[in-house]
């Protein structure tokens, strides 16, 4: 029986370590951005975006949140990047946008972040 005693103390410990544990801390929104493609994505999505380059002739990005589904969806092209460009480092990101397949040319300077050129992969 003294088993069973400690094994009932340890659950009843273990629940209530839980809950205070998520009465403290609650439900916090995580993002786990440690590869180089993340975290590049992470600043595009946490910057403040030049918004005179979000409409371009191809595509208007400023419409319902058009840029950040592409940013979320996108892969990082490091081959294509310039990162250590002066002032500012430029990213290509390949993204598919309504169906269509798009390369952005993303500027990241200091303080913004500029979308250079959009270009449409499909002829």
């Amino acid at each position: 029986m003294a088993f069973l005693r400690r094994l009932l103390f340890y659950i009843i410990g273990i629940g209530l370590g839980a809950l205070l544990v998520t009465a403290f801390f609650g439900d916090r929104d995580f993002d786990y951005a440690y590869g180089p493609g993340p975290r590049v994505k992470k600043v595009f999505r946490t910057k403040a975006v030049d918004s005179t380059s979000l409409n371009t002739g191809l595509i208007d990005l400023s419409v319902d949140s058009l840029y950040y589904e592409a940013i979320v969806d996108s892969k990082v092209l490091f081959s294509e990047s310039d990162t250590r460009k002066e002032p500012c480092g430029e990213y290509v990101l390949s993204t598919e946008i309504r169906g269509a397949a798009y390369k952005l040319y993303l500027e990241n300077c200091d303080s913004v972040v500029r979308v250079i050129r959009i270009e449409s992969l499909e002829n």
